[in-house]
């Protein structure tokens, strides 16, 4: 499908300028506008802030962030735009200084009683891997990546039991390190969902997807999968999907017939305590290494309120993984918690530790980091 490759920066640019238009038109006739000013100051502990496995660095840091965060709604539409630059500073190391950046905007719209179509575009600079999803399979070192993400659906209830969505999506990444190639990602598919009864909701999904790397690999999927989702009671429900990965690589110019699995289980136990669980198994491409990575993972996911001013958060994330054809073999452990107490309104206390640990035969993909935070952050 190469139109899709040779239309890519087009149809961004279309998708860049409606949203703007979009943008500029809704508020100039805003009623229900919300703008804030945040920002934040963090300081933190790194016992590896280079992402290797020997000769590690440690340091102090501190992260000055500052950002804004737009809300509008309307009667039939809803704008949500959340931008933030973060300056980081590191105490013994200030060659390793940096600036980070992203802006996340989303647009929803309800065209008719029955057709809706969603605008997202997700802009990330970062000097590091920003999720255990980021680092899981990642090479070693530091290293900024320029990630722009951006995607558009539409939506049509046939009935009030039978809706389908078209969706379209695509990403560009652009890494500073020279061994790691930059690569485009295109994504065109649908689904159908069908709620059989307030317990039962049934979906199938087709995409066509298309992995290019700068002068080299290209590899193309169509997938095809089905699923349920699950209500046992009102707040506890599963979901369950399977399907197949026909995937065309042009290293071996073989075709694959691969097996999809997702799981999840999810149990809203109250408005104070939220937990999750979730697999997957697959084979795909990732947007740093020319090869396929056939890995399963899985995480938990818990929230809790505890009161009025504290809350916490834990994520545990467990992986395997192996790339075909460079012979790697990887396993990453991640665990985070993090509490968070209100001080008034508009200002958070929060206390965090993660632990990152990628263990693989090769010392390029293998790295153990601990990382301990202190963050206090405003709105204003």
């Amino acid at each position: 499908m190469p139109v899709l490759e040779q239309n890519t920066s087009f149809l961004r640019n279309i998708l860049l300028f409606s949203s703007l238009f979009f943008i500029l038109t809704t508020i100039g006739h805003a009623k229900n506008l919300n703008f804030d000013v945040t920002g934040s100051v963090t300081t933190a502990y790194d016992d590896n802030i280079t992402y290797v496995d020997k000769n590690r660095l440690e340091d102090f840091e501190t992260n000055l962030e500052t950002g804004f965060i737009l809300m509008q709604q309307g009667e039939k539409h809803q704008i949500n735009i959340k931008g933030d630059v973060t300056e980081q500073i590191f105490a013994s190391h200030s060659n390793l200084d940096n600036t980070s950046e992203d802006l996340n905007l989303t647009l929803q719209e309800e065209l008719t009683q029955h057709d809706r179509l969603a605008l997202v575009d997700i802009l990330t600079h970062s000097d590091s891997p920003l999720t255990f999803e980021d680092a899981f399979g990642r090479t070693t070192g530091r290293y900024s990546s320029l990630n722009n993400q951006n995607g558009i659906s539409y939506t049509h209830d046939f009935t009030k039991r039978l809706s389908a969505e078209m969706h379209y999506g695509e990403a560009t990444t652009d890494y500073s390190q020279k061994n790691l190639t930059n690569s485009s990602f295109q994504q065109v598919g649908g689904t159908i969902n069908y709620t059989h009864d307030s317990a039962d909701i049934f979906n199938a999904t087709y995409d066509y997807i298309r992995r290019s790397f700068e002068h080299g690999f290209t590899a193309t999927t169509n997938s095809i999968a089905g699923g349920i989702r699950r209500y046992l009671t009102r707040q506890f429900y599963t979901d369950l999907s399977a399907g197949w990965d026909i995937i065309y690589n042009s290293i071996n110019g073989k075709e694959n017939i691969e097996p999809h699995y997702k799981a999840a289980i999810t149990d809203q136990v109250d408005e104070n305590t939220n937990v999750s669980l979730n697999f997957e198994k697959s084979d795909t491409t990732n947007s740093y290494t020319q090869d396929l990575f056939n890995s399963w993972r899985t995480s938990l996911n818990l929230y809790r309120k505890f009161s009025l001013r504290l809350s916490g958060n834990a994520n545990i994330f467990y992986g395997q993984g192996n790339y075909n054809n460079l012979n790697v073999s990887d396993q990453l452990v991640g665990m985070q918690s993090q509490l968070t107490y209100a001080i008034n309104k508009k200002t958070n206390l929060q206390l965090g530790y993660q632990l990152t640990d990628s263990i693989s035969n090769t010392s390029t993909n293998a790295f153990r980091k601990n990382y301990i935070y202190l963050s206090v952050t405003f709105l204003f």
